[in-house]
């Protein structure tokens, strides 16, 4: 039982309180997985949530109830994201530098430099990805969803969820496997 359907029915009822009730309760984890995608060091982190909060509001009159409330905001905000990502990055070849951590959270400066370099060589790799196939490795991976709410999340057949996760990580490994300078900076992480 979804503990938000009463916020969603007033909120495609126009009542404002009800969006703004929702809206708190749901933005919390919309942020986060924003902040996921982008990175929490990103500037426009801010921005893409408010255009992902946004986003929800307009769905949800199209929202089936066929996911709780907080997975289907969790999975606007994941598509606001890499739409964002994709947007910021078309055609711009993006320069390695600092990253989500401050370098004092690893052991050592080199150490804080090669993970900032694998998030972002991850990054972009996902950029590179089909949606569908970026979306499910976003939601499984960084959002820790099974397949099965994956499946719920997306209204897509669990087999379809595998098949986008396989193949998303078939292209990953081809990808890796041509750039040998990308391979031995991943090798520690894959």
């Amino acid at each position: 039982m979804d503990d938000l359907a009463a916020l969603v029915a007033g909120c495609c009822r126009g009542e404002a309180d009800a969006t703004a009730t929702l809206l708190t309760a749901v933005g919390p984890s919309m942020l986060q997985m924003v902040r996921r995608v982008l990175g929490t060091g990103d500037p426009d982190v801010e921005d893409v949530f408010q255009e992902a909060l946004i986003a929800l509001v307009k769905a949800l009159s199209g929202f089936r109830g066929e996911c709780s409330t907080r997975h289907f905001g969790c999975r606007v905000a994941t598509l606001t994201a890499l739409k964002a990502r994709r947007r910021k990055h078309a055609g711009i070849h993006e320069v390695l530098s600092t990253d989500d951590e401050e370098p004092g959270a690893c052991a050592d400066e080199r150490d804080w430099a090669l993970a900032s370099c694998r998030r972002q060589t991850l990054r972009r790799l996902l950029d590179e990805l089909p949606g569908a196939q970026a979306e499910a490795l976003v939601l499984h991976y960084i959002a820790g969803l099974t397949v099965e709410e994956i499946a719920d999340a997306t209204s897509a057949a669990g087999e379809t969820v595998r098949s986008r996760l396989r193949l998303a990580k078939a292209a990953l490994r081809e990808r890796i496997a041509a750039d040998p300078s990308m391979l031995e900076l991943l090798e520690d992480s894959l």
